[in-house]
C-alpha cells in the first residue's frame, strides 16, 4: 500500500504486483458513542446503555400492539431457514453464552433442534454439515477469528449462514448469507454488557417469529410473547 497526503491510496497485490482495487465502505460514527459520557469508565456507561439499545435492536422489528414482529434477515432467505432441519450456532466467548440461550429459545418456540458450537474448536475439525442445516454465527466485532474461520468452512460445504453481529460492514457480515445487527453501538468495554443483551433480543424475536410462521405457537400464545419483549427496556432500567 502507498499512502500520500493529498494523494489517491494505491494498493497492490503481493503476488503479481497487480492495482487492486478494493471496495471501500465509509462507517459513520457518532463521536459521543466512543465517550465515556460522564462515567468513571466504559464498561460503566454500557451497562447503563442497555435499556436504550435493547429497544434499539427492537425498533422496527417488533410492534405488539399491531402484533407482528419482522425479522428482515430471516424474510431474505425464506424457505432456507423457516424449512430448516437444524442450527449450529457458532460463536466464541460471551456471544457462545448468548447462543446457549438461543439454543433454548428456537427448541421450545420453533421447535428446531439446535447445536452450540465453540467456533475455535469446530473450526479444527470435520463437522458434519449437510442440506438442511443452518450456521448462525454469533460475534459482536463481526471479526472474531476463530468464528470467521469457522464460517468459510461451513461455506465450502454449501449450507446457510446467517450472521448476528453489531458492527456494521465487519468480516462476518459480508461472508454469510443473510443476517441482521443488533445496534448496539460501539462496545469498548472488555466484557460484554449491551452486545450480549442485545444478541439475546435478536434471537428471542427470531425465535418468537420463526415459532409463529412455522405453526409451532398458537396466534394467543404469539401474542403474549410479542408483549413481553416491549416491557423489558423498562424492567432493566429499574434494576
Amino acid at each position: 500500500a502507498i499512502v500520500r497526503l493529498g494523494k489517491e491510496i494505491k494498493l497492490r497485490k503481493i503476488k503479481d504486483d497487480a492495482i487492486a482495487y478494493p471496495n471501500i465502505l465509509e462507517l459513520h460514527m457518532n463521536l459521543e458513542e466512543i465517550e465515556k459520557g460522564g462515567y468513571d469508565h466504559f464498561m460503566l456507561k454500557e451497562i447503563f446503555e442497555q435499556p436504550k439499545t435493547i429497544a434499539d435492536c427492537m425498533r422496527g422489528r417488533l410492534n405488539a400492539a399491531e402484533g407482528w414482529i419482522r425479522v428482515g434477515g430471516v424474510e431474505e432467505v425464506g424457505d432456507r431457514i423457516m424449512k430448516a432441519k437444524r442450527f449450529i450456532i457458532a460463536a466464541c466467548g460471551t456471544s457462545w453464552h448468548a447462543g446457549l440461550i438461543g439454543e433454548y429459545l428456537f427448541e421450545e418456540l420453533a421447535r428446531i433442534p439446535v447445536e452450540v458450537e465453540y467456533a475455535s474448536e469446530m473450526r479444527y475439525r470435520n463437522p458434519i454439515l449437510k442440506e438442511g442445516d443452518v450456521v448462525l454465527a454469533l460475534s459482536q466485532s463481526g471479526e472474531t477469528a476463530d468464528t470467521l474461520a469457522a464460517l468459510e468452512l461451513a461455506k465450502k460445504k454449501g449450507v446457510l449462514i446467517y450472521g448476528i453481529v453489531n458492527s456494521v460492514g465487519s468480516s462476518i457480515s459480508r461472508i454469510t448469507d443473510s443476517g441482521s445487527y443488533i445496534h448496539a453501538g460501539p462496545e469498548i468495554g472488555v466484557a460484554s454488557t449491551k452486545a450480549f443483551t442485545g444478541q439475546v433480543a435478536l434471537l428471542t424475536m427470531m425465535a418468537i417469529y420463526m415459532g409463529y410462521e412455522r405453526g409451532t405457537i398458537p396466534r394467543s400464545y404469539y401474542q403474549q410473547l410479542l408483549e413481553e419483549p416491549e416491557r423489558i427496556p423498562d424492567k432493566v432500567e429499574r434494576l
